[in-house]
C-alpha cells in the first residue's frame, strides 16, 4: 500500500516537473510570437492590405491570443505541447502577410525551421552537417538558407537543459527538451556529473544517434 502511494506521488511530481519545463519553453515561444505580431502590426500600419492579407493578419492575432490563453490554463505537459500547433498556425499566417506585402507567393504549409521554430515555417530543403558529423537534408527558413549558402552560420536557437545550453535541433523537439529538462529537475541526488550524464543520455535518445562527443549524427 505504502509503495503504491509513493509511486503515485513520484509520478505526480514527475508530471509536475514536465509541465514546468514545458511551460517555460512554450512561454518563450509565445513571448517571441507576440513580439513578432506586434512588429507585423507596425509594418502594416501604412499598407492598404487586400482582403486575403487582412484575413491572414486577423488569424495570426487570433492564434496568438488563443496560444496565450491555452498556456495560462494548461495543467499538464501534454496541454502545453498542444499549444505548439496553435503557435505554428500563427507563424504561418504571419509569414503569409509578409509574403503578400512583398508581392511574393503565399508560403507553403511546411514544418518549422530546423534551427529555430521561432523563425516560422521552413521554405527550403538544404544539405547540412553538424561539426564532424554526417550531412543530412533539413528544412530551414529563408534567412537560414541564405546564411548557409553564403557559408555563414545559421541563427540557431539555444535551450537550457539542466546546466547546459544546447542547440534546439540537438534537443530533437519540444518533447525531447521537456523530457530531458524534467529528468534533470528530478535528479539533484545524482550530483553534477550524474546530471550531465543523464542530460547527454536524453539528448542522445532525442537525436536518435548523436554521440555527444562532437561526432554528429550516425
Amino acid at each position: 500500500m505504502f509503495g503504491g502511494r509513493r509511486r503515485r506521488r513520484e509520478e505526480e511530481l514527475a508530471a509536475k516537473d514536465r509541465w514546468r519545463v514545458a511551460r517555460k519553453l512554450m512561454d518563450e515561444d509565445v513571448t517571441v510570437l507576440g513580439e513578432q505580431v506586434a512588429e507585423l502590426h507596425l509594418d502594416t500600419l501604412g499598407d492598404d492590405l487586400d482582403p486575403a492579407a487582412h484575413d491572414h493578419y486577423r488569424r495570426a492575432l487570433e492564434n496568438y491570443d488563443q496560444a496565450k490563453q491555452l498556456l495560462v490554463t494548461s495543467e499538464t505537459a501534454e496541454d502545453v505541447v498542444a499549444v505548439e500547433q496553435v503557435v505554428a498556425d500563427a507563424r504561418y499566417h504571419r509569414a503569409a502577410v509578409i509574403a503578400v506585402i512583398a508581392g511574393e507567393p503565399l508560403p507553403e504549409r511546411r514544418e518549422p525551421c530546423f534551427f529555430n521554430p521561432q523563425h516560422g515555417p521552413s521554405r527550403d530543403d538544404v544539405e547540412w552537417a553538424p561539426p564532424g558529423g554526417t550531412a543530412r537534408t533539413i528544412a530551414v527558413c529563408a534567412a537560414d538558407a541564405r546564411a548557409l549558402a553564403a557559408g555563414d552560420e545559421p541563427l540557431i536557437r539555444m535551450v537550457r537543459i539542466g546546466d547546459r545550453w544546447v542547440p534546439w535541433h540537438q534537443a530533437g523537439s519540444i518533447t525531447g527538451a521537456i523530457d530531458a529538462g524534467a529528468q534533470l529537475a528530478r535528479s539533484s541526488s545524482h550530483g553534477v556529473h550524474g546530471q550531465q550524464n543523464l542530460a547527454q543520455a536524453y539528448l542522445n535518445q532525442a537525436m536518435g544517434g548523436y554521440d555527444g562527443t562532437g561526432g554528429g549524427f550516425n
